[in-house]
């Protein structure tokens, strides 16, 4: 089979859908479209088509998150994901770069110098349960994040992870559902995005000082979001993973956090990512 590697086009967003279709991820064509445009896509063609795609997000100069990575199941084990693979890096040849792995996935991704990290949990439910919002002190409060608040957001999402992520955020605050602010005696303890994405909602990204303004931030949102479909992105084998089977969303699949160079060291007193953007995006 003859592959050629090209740009992804926005044109290309329905060949992006159609093979997520195909291996039963949850993405909606919005979801592409998002993807797409905060980041770089690869489109491997054979004489049969469209038969591959791969995207990479560069956050800063430095860091990059990396996924997407989807080959036609007719057509795998004919060396496809590796085309598109070195094709992505080839973009950041220095460059510190993230992903999440499957265990099938995770042999290939190794012999370009990635390394197992940590698990990843998706944790998500069909019809989330009734979770009430905690009752705040007087001097706490949830609030819409200001448009002027996004560079100091910005900058702590750099602190919780090495990622700068400008756009991403710009874009949530002109898309998301919400952006939500946790204030304590006007000092902020965490921010917190519920969005469409797949098959529902997703809560995340979310940043937070601790594991109770995490919770708390949670179960704000998710008070409005009963009975809805309900999915969470995090760090595995934590308590706040443990804390969300026990509000009623079980983690139904486990990735490998991957990283190509020096993992991020999140300096003391630095906000922590409670939640992720997607997968891809980290």
């Amino acid at each position: 089979m003859n592959i050629q590697l090209r740009t992804m086009q926005p044109d290309d967003l329905c060949h992006g859908y159609r093979l997520s279709q195909q291996v039963s991820w949850p993405h909606r064509l919005e979801d592409w479209g998002q993807a797409l445009a905060l980041g770089h896509g690869l489109i491997a063609e054979s004489e049969q088509g469209v038969v591959g795609c791969a995207l990479i997000w560069p956050w800063g100069q430095l860091r990059s998150t990396l996924g997407l990575v989807i080959v036609d199941p007719d057509c795998q084990g004919q060396g496809i994901g590796k085309k598109l693979m070195e094709g992505l890096l080839e973009k950041v040849p220095d460059g510190n770069v993230r992903l999440h792995a499957t265990e099938m996935g995770k042999g290939l991704y190794e012999k370009y110098g990635f390394r197992v990290q940590r698990s990843i949990f998706q944790h998500q439910t069909a019809q989330l349960p009734a979770i009430a919002a905690r009752p705040l002190a007087p001097d706490e409060m949830i609030r819409p994040l200001r448009e002027d608040e996004l560079p100091a957001l910005v900058d702590s999402d750099y602190q919780s992870h090495g990622m700068s992520r400008p756009a991403l955020w710009q874009d949530l605050f002109n898309c998301a559902e919400a952006l939500w602010v946790l204030e304590k005696r006007g000092t902020v303890y965490g921010y917190m995005a519920v969005r469409k994405f797949g098959r529902g909602n997703v809560i995340g990204p979310m940043l937070a000082k601790d594991e109770h303004s995490a919770q708390t931030l949670f179960c704000y949102g998710a008070a409005q979001l009963t009975g809805q479909f309900v999915r969470v992105d995090t760090y595995g084998e934590t308590p706040f993973s443990d804390w969300l089977v026990k509000q009623g969303l079980p983690c139904i699949d486990a990735p490998l956090m991957m990283v190509r160079g020096t993992p991020w060291q999140r300096a003391p007193g630095a906000m922590q990512d409670f939640s992720f953007m997607s997968q891809a995006m980290g």
